[in-house]
């Protein structure tokens, strides 16, 4: 005779009980459009509910813990730029007077994991230490003359995921005006 204990049944989990704003919000992710989106150049000056919302869903982004995941990937940053390894020495250095918007992108690029983003960290760091000749003479001067010219295009508004879209035109490329490391 088979007992209900020698399936394997999925062990009983916690839910949440979904507040009524919180639930219109995920419903409103599933219908965006490019109007429900900020500008694609300038400063936002407040994010919409809804991307707060898909924060919280995709990256577990909670406001009330951001300073603190911001904290211990800095600590990470000096306990590992203790240990003596010339690379990590190297992010601490690089990093050293950096806002905690700078953390924040990598934080965020790797879902609020911060070991992950520490090794994310230390790549950005070594590339730029491998190939300095491409970012020596880069300025934001350089970067926006190189988007007004039209390398690439920007598209005037976000895609309906709130996406900046960029195309590359490479056959209208003039690589005299603009130079392949621009």
């Amino acid at each position: 005779m088979l007992r209900t204990s020698d399936l394997d049944l999925p062990k009983a989990g916690t839910f949440r009980v979904l507040p009524e704003e919180e639930r219109e919000l995920r419903v409103q992710l599933e219908r965006l459009t490019t109007k429900d989106h900020g500008p694609v150049f300038g400063h936002c000056i407040k994010l919409p509910p809804h991307t707060l919302q898909k924060a919280r869903d995709e990256l577990n982004e909670r406001e009330e813990s951001r300073e603190d995941v911001v904290r211990e990937l800095q600590e990470l940053v000096r306990a590992q730029a203790d240990s003596g390894q010339e690379l990590a020495q190297a992010v601490a250095e690089k990093v050293q007077g950096r806002d905690s918007a700078f953390f924040l992108r990598f934080i965020r690029a790797r879902k609020f994991h911060v070991g992950r983003a520490y090794q994310l960290l230390r790549g950005y760091v070594h590339f730029r230490l491998q190939y300095p000749e491409l970012f020596d003479s880069l300025s934001l001067e350089a970067i926006r003359c190189t988007i007004e010219a039209g390398y690439p295009g920007v598209l005037s508004s976000r895609d309906k995921y709130g996406r900046v879209v960029m195309l590359f035109n490479v056959e209208k490329w003039d690589y005299e005006e603009i130079t392949f490391d621009e």
